[in-house]
């Protein structure tokens, strides 16, 4: 598997939908290639974006990062590049496991866009799944980093469900929300899922228990 080959299997595997509003990365195609990481959100926010099509058109060229570049806005508030809480918290998170963000592969289980989680078809993450199946084949990371771990509507949910495995919880450090987890296979790789609360509405900044628990996902990726 190499990346040449993710725009033809999102076409393939996305076909109908192609007009709809929507993106695969979140990171430039350069995170494309073997990592530690690969950070999972559900479905990127809002309803007037860029046609999907357009997103797999540029998935090979594309230079910029999500989280690091764009200004975004909610509620007519706007932050600078990089600044809104959600991209704060990535940015915090993979920093402190010693990656760079810019290196690492982002993504949303959902490739396609809604002013709600509950505004769109969870079905459609089946869909989306031979691209991601694509994209970990490339990556082999040892975890994957999914913010929103409720039952339902939430990426970390969907891969558990998925894939199976037994999970395991700390404390979050916010009311009664946890830090969820648990040890897979996805087509033969060892990967370590961690669910986190959503990043837009709990931070993990300055909580470096939660990093010490995501290493320790880290190492049972590898380890038997």
């Amino acid at each position: 598997m190499t990346k040449l080959e993710i725009p033809n299997i999102a076409i393939g595997c996305l076909s109908g939908l192609l007009d709809r509003p929507g993106s695969i990365l979140y990171s430039s195609h350069e995170t494309l290639r073997p990592g530690d990481a690969y950070v999972l959100g559900y479905n990127p926010g809002g309803s007037a974006g860029s046609p999907i099509q357009m997103s797999i058109d540029e998935l090979l060229t594309k230079t910029t990062n999500a989280y690091l570049d764009e200004k975004w806005e909610h509620k007519n508030r706007v932050w600078p590049e990089g600044e809104a809480p959600l991209q704060k918290n990535i940015k915090w998170i993979v920093e402190s496991l010693g990656l760079c963000l810019r290196e690492v592969c982002t993504s949303n289980l959902i490739f396609f866009q809604s002013p709600k989680a509950s505004d769109i078809n969870s079905d459609l993450a089946d869909q989306c799944w031979p691209v991601h199946r694509a994209i970990i084949a490339i990556i082999k990371p040892k975890i994957i980093i999914a913010f929103g771990n409720n039952a339902v509507d939430s990426p970390y949910a969907y891969l558990h469900a998925r894939f199976g495995g037994t999970e395991e919880s700390i404390p979050s450090g916010h009311g009664d929300w946890k830090v969820k987890g648990f040890k897979s296979y996805i087509d033969g790789h060892p990967l370590y899922v961690a669910g986190l609360p959503h990043l837009s509405r709990y931070s993990a900044i300055g909580k470096n228990y939660i990093i010490d628990w995501l290493s320790e996902g880290m190492c049972k990726a590898v380890n038997k």
